[in-house]
């Protein structure tokens, strides 16, 4: 159980970050300075220049950074792997609120089109991502006057 929820601290800061990475240097009007700067942040030198033999694009670049399922530095791949660390913890027969945000991401990312991530769309994954690393955190460790008693957290044993 610790590995896991060290393994989904790590997870969620990386998308995290890639999101933020990701709209700081893959934004619409990008120069191919900043687009290369992207992939050198999140370790993708080598695969785009595999995959592409044109140069920083910003399309395929956002594609490979955000929504690459098989990219194991990309955003929907870190949100694949919170969603196979987090049983499906049900409270009163109701999927709780972490699986329902992991999953209601893994959705959006995987429907989603690199085309059509702006910065907006990508402002509000990264807002949601920040959403799903608290609820992880109210669940599995409260904390303050309305923690409840260990005994009660099951699920990841």
């Amino acid at each position: 159980a610790g590995w896991r929820f060290l393994d989904m601290g790590r997870r969620a800061e990386r998308a995290i970050n890639t999101v933020r990475f990701a709209r700081q240097f893959g934004y619409d009007e990008a120069t191919p300075e900043d687009l290369d700067i992207l992939l050198t942040l999140v370790d993708c030198q080598i695969t785009y220049r595999s995959r592409y033999l044109i140069g920083p694009s910003l399309a395929p670049i956002r594609d490979l950074v955000v929504l690459d399922l098989y990219n194991p530095r990309s955003v929907a791949f870190q949100i694949e792997v919170l969603n196979d660390h987090m049983p499906l913890l049900k409270e009163d027969g109701l999927i709780e609120r972490p699986q329902r945000l992991a999953v209601s991401l893994r959705a959006r990312l995987t429907a989603a089109e690199a085309a059509h991530l702006d910065g907006r769309t990508l402002f509000a994954l990264e807002q949601d991502l920040l959403s799903l690393s608290e609820a992880i955190g109210q669940h599995y460790f409260p904390h303050g006057p309305n923690a409840s008693r260990p005994e009660k957290l099951t699920g990841l044993a």
